[in-house]
Formats: C-alpha cells, structure tokens, sequence
C-alpha cells in the first residue's frame, strides 16, 4: 500500500479507487493505491527542496496572495498577524478562518511534495481550504453554479471527465503549462461547491514545488473584479 511522508493512504476513503475522496486517516492496513511512487531522484529531490525552501521562506508573502485571490481588502500586515496567531482588530471572523486554513494548507503541501497531485490532493486541498467554512469542503461539486460578472455556467463535473482533465494537464512537457493548466481547469470547471480558485492556487504551487521549478502567485493588484467560488 501506497502512504505518504505522514503514512496517510490515498486510498479514497468510502469510494472506488481513485475516484473522489480525501486521506483516509484511519486505514493504514490495507487497500490499493494507483498514485504512482515518489520522485528520489538526487538532483530532482535537490530542486524541489530548494522550491519547498523558497515558500518557507516566503509564507507569509504566499498566504496572503492566495487568500487575497478571493478575499477583498486583505492586508499583508494582517496576514502576517493571523500568521502568529495574533487577531487584527478590524478583521472578519471568516478572513481569518480562510487565513488559517490556507495556513494549514500551505503546511499539508509543503509536507507531501514528494507525491505527484492527484485528485485525492485536489479533494484534500478543498477540504482544508474550506474546513469550518464551506458545508462538505472536499467534496466533488454536484448542483449548478454561476460565474459572477459573465454568462459562463460550467457544467455538472463528473469522476471521469476529471481525472482525464487532470491527466491531460499533466502531460504537458513543460511543468509551467502543467501547473497553469490545473488551475485554470480547476478554476473554470469549479470542481468544488466552493473554495476553487484557492484550491487550484495549492494545486499549481504542488505542481511547480514537486518538478522543482519555484512557487506561483497572483499579485492582489492585478484582479480586476472578484469572481464567486
């Protein structure tokens, strides 16, 4: 049985394998695993440790890019207090919980870079990110949603067209369009009731840390208008 660095199984937990679910915490005994082994190779590990290094040493910065993706107003000052544990005074209770989260994302990636993203990293991705927020976080979206300021409904997604949208993204040559993919796939078909574009945010910086190429980011200043999800 396939585990990772935190012996977690990515077996999907109550569903067929590789279909839908997040880190069976509990089953450590037994089940079937298609993620395929970790890396370990000397100048490839090299890289990604650098890469792993690199957002450690640039979290705060990180967080509160990603989180800014969906919150408005937030200040890196105010990151960088939740990040210490310190409450801003003018700060809403659900920004902090988004910072916290991401927080906790950010720590789950930077633990488990060794393992090429799959869907059980999406789902556990979402979960984080939505964990005490979002009604079942983690969760393959299954009602329709709208795109605030455009006419795009993005389809009902299923198991199936997923993974061969993953599977398509990740055959890129170049790791950049690798990770880019993933995050617009992610963010335009909005696997996830809500939470995706944090989501597909983790899902590049996974990409792009595990081939060891650096650390993505969307400056605050270069959106435009807030998008739902």
């Amino acid at each position: 049985m396939v585990v990772d660095r935190n012996n977690r199984s990515h077996r999907p937990a109550g569903l067929a394998k590789g279909v839908a679910g997040t880190f069976d915490e509990n089953n450590r005994k037994g089940g079937d695993s298609d993620l395929t082994p970790p890396i370990t190779t000397v100048s490839f590990g090299s890289e990604r440790e650098a890469c792993g290094e690199l957002a450690k040493r640039r979290n705060i910065d990180l967080l509160w890019k990603t989180a800014s993706i969906e919150v408005r107003g937030l200040t890196f000052p105010d990151t960088r207090d939740v990040f210490k544990g310190i409450t801003p005074a003018d700060a809403r209770a659900k920004d902090i919980m988004i910072l916290n989260n991401l927080k906790h994302a950010w720590q789950f990636l930077l633990d488990d870079t060794d393992w090429p993203v799959d869907w059980q990293y999406l789902s556990e991705y979402n979960r984080l990110v939505g964990e005490g927020i979002e009604p079942n976080p983690g969760s393959m979206r299954t009602d329709i949603v709208t795109i605030g300021g455009t006419e795009y409904v993005p389809a009902i997604p299923a198991h199936d067209g997923i993974r061969q949208q993953i599977e398509t993204d990740l055959s890129h040559d170049d790791p950049e369009e690798r990770a880019l993919n993933l995050f617009a796939s992610i963010s335009r078909g909005q696997w996830f009731s809500n939470g995706n574009k944090r989501t597909s945010a983790m899902a590049a910086n996974h990409c792009l840390i595990h081939d060891g190429i650096g650390v993505f980011a969307l400056p605050p200043g270069t959106r435009r208008r807030r998008i739902q999800g």
